[in-house]
């Protein structure tokens, strides 16, 4: 199973259109994990009809009807998919990892600090694709195997 991963493209959906152009036609899931404050979701439901697309609310989403958390499961692994902001993950992801183990979760797809990020902490691993807006765009391939192995790619967009 292979999923794309993106957060904080914070209006720019020329970089949502960008690595969904380049890596979405290898995902059968896309994920954007929140401040896409301009209509990412909309755009990524209607453009990405094909696949499961799952978003959720971030700091600077103020008009959404987007969750603040959202869990899928996928090849015997939950994912629970967050802005990260309400965990504090910019002054490091122990109360996330905390939630994310307290949910029982093994994979943390977060965004907020704009850090790519790939960290394993008692078991849980936390995946932060970095932000497909900023001066070097990134995203993150995450492909699941039928043995739950886990591989994650963190890629440049290059607008």
């Amino acid at each position: 199973m292979k999923i794309l991963v993106m957060s904080d493209s914070h209006g720019n959906l020329r970089g949502v259109q960008t690595a969904v152009d380049k890596f979405g036609s290898n995902a059968d899931i896309i994920v954007h994990c929140g401040d896409g404050t301009h209509g990412e979701a909309d755009w990524l439901r209607t453009n990405c009809a094909d696949k499961k697309v799952v978003c959720v609310r971030g700091n600077c989403d103020f008009v959404t009807s987007l969750k603040d958390i959202e869990y899928i499961d996928v090849c015997s692994k939950r994912i629970m998919i967050t802005h990260g902001h309400m965990y504090n993950v910019k002054f490091g992801l122990y109360s996330l990892c905390s939630k994310a183990r307290e949910e029982k979760v093994d994979l943390v797809f977060f965004g907020h600090t704009h850090i790519p990020t790939d960290e394993t902490d008692e078991g849980v691993r936390m995946i932060n694709p970095g932000s497909c807006s900023r001066y070097e765009p990134v995203c993150a391939t995450v492909e699941i195997d039928s043995n739950g192995n886990v591989l994650v790619n963190h890629v440049r967009i290059k607008q």
